[in-house]
């Protein structure tokens, strides 16, 4: 099964975000592995907040913080999601399952290895990723065992359970893109059968011949559109339990990324404003979680707006074809009827944020609005500074 047997669910349950397989004994040591877990991270955060002392402006600072409190918000659904897991909670990835067994043999087949073969890149490329955010925290600190393990509990460990509660939501849509893709590569078929034989024309027998046969198929290719639209209408119907599954935990995810890449695009500014090679360890890492949060918004968008580029394509197909009854007409008509309604609303999460990359350019909006109203405080306080010490070298007579 494509929901329980993956290696993003099994790192997952190793970390606590994701429910166990077996119920009984293990499921009550899963969900203690799990609270632990989550009290650890709470408590390392609350006391990061609490110790912060830095002398910065106070916007900057609640951008600052917000990571944290955005941490421990996100990684509290994903525990509470893993401890409260039932059967209903599982309905759509048990539904999309059963959705590519449906599928003729080789389809499904072909499902499950583009399945595996993609979301283990993408758990090996997490990994890595994160393991390399580890060794520059390590680096940061000289390889002090104590700061280390405290700066790894309160920023990389958050960082990796949020990022495998990402993979957790991509790994289902990713598989309606599939059997999306699949239902295109069908209608493609399709359009293909009607095509009339080389070297025919309208003055030609074999041509009235041909569109004869085409006619007494009709009923056939409605037939087979029907299924292709009662499939279309099924993926749909998971993609909303989906996004009402994740919604919040997607909601607080672009929330926190928004604020996390705000300061840390204005203190990548004040580095380039006056570079310090002491500080060059300090701004790899900066790098590094801005390339961790973006991806994960581009990841989520992505997937989502394959679904949408899945549905023009077939849009496009079932415009292509030819009509050579009234029934197969109405059938076109109310499958374009479906997938137009769907591109007219886009998924969002929690009816807030649209989950579309054509929506990335409001998102780049917005965060350069704020990083510029940033970088405007930074420079008003230096010119406040500059007038105080002149102030201070003034000789009064």
């Amino acid at each position: 099964r494509m929901h329980t047997s993956n290696p993003v669910l099994t790192v997952s349950r190793l970390l606590g975000v994701a429910p166990p397989k077996r119920s009984g004994l293990i499921r009550w040591i899963c969900r203690i592995w799990s609270m632990s877990l989550l009290c650890y991270i709470w408590a390392g955060s609350i006391w990061k907040c609490m110790d912060f002392k830095a002398e910065i402006p106070t916007v900057e600072k609640i951008l600052f913080l917000t990571e944290f409190p955005g941490n421990m918000l996100a990684i509290g659904f994903l525990v509470w999601y893993a401890i409260q897991n039932t059967f209903p909670s599982q309905k759509a990835e048990l539904q999309i399952d059963r959705l590519v067994k449906e599928l003729d043999s080789k389809a499904a087949k072909h499902i499950y290895c583009k399945h595996c073969r993609v979301h283990l890149q993408l758990l090996i490329i997490v990994i890595a990723f994160h393991g390399l955010c580890v060794l520059v925290d390590m680096v940061t600190f000289n390889f002090g065992w104590r700061e280390t393990s405290f700066s790894n509990s309160v920023y990389n460990l958050p960082a990796l359970m949020m990022s495998l509660g990402v993979l957790q939501y991509v790994q289902p849509v990713k598989n309606l893109w599939f059997c999306l893709e699949h239902v295109r590569s069908r209608l493609q078929e399709v359009k293909m059968r009607q095509r009339s034989p080389l070297g025919t024309t309208k003055l030609n027998a074999r041509y009235e011949s041909a569109f004869a046969i085409l006619v007494d198929a009709g009923g056939q290719t409605a037939s087979l559109l029907e299924d292709m639209r009662s499939m279309c209408n099924q993926i749909d119907r998971l993609h909303k339990l989906l996004l009402r599954k994740f919604g919040i935990f997607l909601l607080l995810n672009f929330a926190n990324s928004l604020a996390s890449v705000c300061v840390e695009l204005y203190l990548v500014f004040n580095f380039f404003e006056n570079p310090l090679w002491e500080e060059s360890v300090l701004f790899l890492y900066r790098i590094l979680w801005l390339i961790m949060h973006g991806g994960r918004i581009w990841l989520i968008l992505a997937v989502n707006g394959g679904i949408l580029e899945q549905k023009c394509l077939l849009c496009q197909l079932l415009n292509e074809l030819v009509v050579c009854s009234s029934h197969l007409e109405r059938t076109i008509n109310r499958f374009l009827r479906q997938l137009q309604n769907g591109l007219n609303h886009p998924p969002t999460a929690c009816g807030i944020v649209p989950l579309d990359t054509l929506e990335l350019g409001g998102f780049i909006g917005v965060l350069m609005a704020i990083v510029i109203f940033l970088i405007q405080i930074g420079l008003g306080n230096k010119s406040l500074m500059g007038v105080a010490l002149n102030r201070s070298n003034w000789v009064y007579v």
